[in-house]
């Protein structure tokens, strides 16, 4: 685990280098960055005068309003995911209740993309140019938030706290920054496990063909190794309605155990079609397909998958006072069926939260990047539903690092962990 002494360092030296950067830049990157533009009258000492002290480009921001703009299937397949919307925007309504942040509410402007990264790219350019939004927060999807990389990067409006399990987020720069752990770190978690408990068996994997379904088939294969015998892959494509063809095909050439990376409504309709034929194995599912609505759509059929969780499922209410909170607040709130996507939105809009609240009242495009790597999330701040303090400084673009493997149960309608929590770091070595 990190020691608290070298993210000070890092803070430090962060801080020194924007000084240095300050007075060297010649300004000409269209991408903003932590280092451009701020005042060299600030104290290296104290980063909240720094941030206070930069200068950039305010586009969407007004003395009462920050307007942020985001993308998510609310029609097609993987619609399921619009829960996550729902939930950030029942947080910051209540935020904007008692008054917004530093005196301005914020104000989301979201386009359906329908999980299509062409439609992504259209909707995002038309946030950008026509709605004027300061910036991207949680689009959801690797290839829908790929698709807007270049353009966002051009343009000069940051896209944080995507919701996307994707690498290139880590090494994409100052202006793009992931939320979860990635796939390739959450596959290897998924296979670690598998190389323990089923060694000497033989698996498949079913994937996306797409970075996000590729990373976790990687993930899933460079941990288990030699452990189990491979009899296949089997990919899909994203629009596809059902992948029960790709299991069949897996299990008939006589895999034990499935490694699946697809979407929530695909995972359900494949687990209710392989139980209605009459075939058993184990599956390893992906975090963001087995989730308890998951359950619910597959009618039973769930029962027994595995899959590696970093946010909470609401089945833990019972046991986890944070997630009770949560839960307690979207039942208030409308939201009778809590699910796991709900609680993510709450995790992804507390670190809004958390980061606007810590750029303050000079709010730009560049001190908020500034505030992101040095003042936010330093690791002395944990959100209401994670498992470990957030920590994001310029060399690590990682927010959430802390997994853990649970099991379907459904007599219990509800998970079951198994072992203890996985640092993911680790998973990367």
């Amino acid at each position: 685990m990190r020691v608290r002494s070298q993210v000070v360092e890092l803070w430090i030296a962060s801080v020194c280098a924007l000084l240095l950067l300050a007075c060297t830049g010649d300004g000409d990157d269209p991408v903003p960055t932590a280092t451009a533009s701020a005042s060299t009258s600030a104290s290296p000492d104290d980063p909240a005068s720094v941030v206070a002290s930069i200068r950039g480009d305010a586009t969407g921001v007004t003395a009462t309003e920050i307007k942020i703009g985001s993308y998510y299937p609310k029609t097609g397949p993987s619609a399921i995911h619009d829960h996550i919307e729902k939930g950030w925007t029942l947080y910051f309504d209540e935020v904007n209740r008692k008054g917004g942040i530093a005196g301005r509410k914020v104000r989301f402007l979201v386009e359906d993309d329908a999980y299509n990264p062409s439609l992504t790219a259209s909707v995002v350019k038309k946030l950008v140019e026509q709605d004027q939004v300061f910036m991207l927060f949680n689009g959801l999807g690797t290839p829908t938030s790929l698709a807007t990389l270049g353009y966002l990067e051009q343009q000069g409006v940051p896209s944080l706290f995507i919701a996307s399990g994707a690498t290139r987020w880590t090494t994409a720069g100052p202006g793009f920054l992931g939320l979860q752990p990635d796939f390739v770190s959450e596959g290897k978690a998924l296979g670690e496990f598998i190389a323990r408990h089923h060694g000497g068996s033989k698996y498949g994997i079913i994937f996306q063909n797409d970075d996000m379904g590729k990373s976790g088939r990687d993930g899933i294969k460079a941990a288990v190794g030699s452990n189990l015998a491979l009899v296949g892959e089997e990919s899909y494509e994203a629009g596809s309605a059902d992948i029960t063809s790709q299991a069949m095909k897996l299990i008939n050439s006589g895999a034990d155990v499935i490694g699946v990376y697809a979407m929530a409504t695909q995972l359900a309709g494949m687990l209710k079609n392989v139980r209605a034929q009459g075939r058993s194995v184990t599956f390893f599912a992906s975090s963001i397909s087995a989730q308890s609505t998951t359950a619910r759509l597959a009618d039973g059929a769930m029962d027994g998958v595995f899959t590696a969780g970093y946010v909470p499922d609401p089945t833990e209410a019972a046991t986890n006072p944070g997630v009770q909170r949560v839960v307690d607040f979207l039942r208030a709130h409308g939201v009778a069926q809590p699910t796991t996507n709900h609680i993510y939105g709450w995790m992804a809009a507390e670190h809004l939260e958390r980061l606007l609240a810590a750029t303050g009242r000079n709010l730009n495009r560049t001190s908020i990047l500034y505030a992101l790597e040095n003042l936010a999330f330093p690791g002395d701040w944990q959100c209401t539903v994670c498992y470990a303090p957030t920590i994001v400084t310029s060399d690590d673009r990682r927010p959430i690092e802390v997994m853990f493997i649970q099991r379907w149960d459904e007599s219990q309608k509800a998970f079951v962990r198994v072992g203890d929590l996985i640092n993911t770091e680790t998973t990367r070595e």
